[in-house]
Formats: structure tokens, C-alpha cells, sequence
């Protein structure tokens, strides 16, 4: 996936990846952290009832610093692949609210297969007599030019 920059000469998220990221939870975001390298940083905002809002009142955060990193996805990383890499790294962390994300993911993911599966049998039951084969053809196969 070619990577966008902006007016700064920092990397742009992936509009697509951001989406998903969003579909999961609200407070899921991407940012370019210049000492990851190569990498993404998938940031969890803090919720309002997290204590360390006090410290962003007092003026000891920066607000804009509000926020834990809770993995990393490649700065290259494509849509098909950002869900196996999101599904590992919130399994692997620590808070319970971020390891629930994993199975958000899965059901974002199992969505489109759980529909295709629905069409699929719908199919099959509107046929006439849905154990019927297709009738065999007899002889050569005809040639084409």
C-alpha cells in the first residue's frame, strides 16, 4: 500500500485501515510515532473516567498525548492484513476492555463470510429440487476457435 504524506513530510494513515480501527472502538487511531521506524502506532484514547485525565487538567500531560499505545502495524500494512496483526496485539495486551477489541475484529471479520454463507443457502433452497446434478453431456466436447 503506497504511503501518503503530509505538508510536515510525516506519513498519512490509511483512510481504510482508520475505518476499521473506528468500527471497532471509537477511540482507536492510528499515528506516526517518529522512534517506531517503520511502523504504525495503534493508540487507544483514554476513556473519560481514566484517572490520568487529572494529570491532563493539571497540566502535566499534554492533552494530545492522551492516549496509550496498544500495538504496532507496519507503515505498508494493507487492509487485508491489518486485522490478523490488530487481532494479535489486542489479545496480547494487558486491559480487558483491549483484549474484548480482538473479538470485534472477528466478528467485523466473520460478518461478510456469515453473509456469503446466508446467500449461498438461500440459493440452494430456492432450487426446485436442490439434490439435483447438472445434466451430463454425452460425446466430444465441442471444439473452439
Amino acid at each position: 500500500m503506497p504511503v501518503l504524506l503530509n505538508s510536515a513530510g510525516k506519513p498519512e494513515p490509511p483512510t481504510a485501515v482508520v475505518a476499521r480501527l473506528r468500527a471497532i472502538h471509537a477511540g482507536l487511531h492510528l499515528r506516526f510515532v517518529d522512534m517506531t521506524g517503520e511502523h504504525w502506532a495503534v493508540c487507544l484514547a483514554w476513556g473519560p473516567e481514566d484517572r490520568r485525565w487529572q494529570e491532563v487538567q493539571e497540566s502535566r500531560v499534554d492533552p494530545d498525548r492522551a492516549y496509550d499505545i496498544v500495538g504496532y502495524l507496519p507503515l505498508t500494512c494493507s487492509l487485508d492484513e491489518a486485522p490478523a496483526y490488530l487481532e494479535r496485539m489486542f489479545r496480547q495486551y494487558p486491559k480487558d476492555e483491549v483484549r474484548n477489541m480482538a473479538d470485534n475484529v472477528l466478528a467485523f471479520n466473520a460478518a461478510p463470510a456469515a453473509a456469503a454463507l446466508e446467500t449461498a443457502v438461500a440459493e440452494v433452497l430456492d432450487m426446485p429440487d436442490p439434490s439435483a446434478t447438472a445434466p451430463k453431456r454425452r460425446g466430444r466436447p465441442k471444439k473452439t476457435l
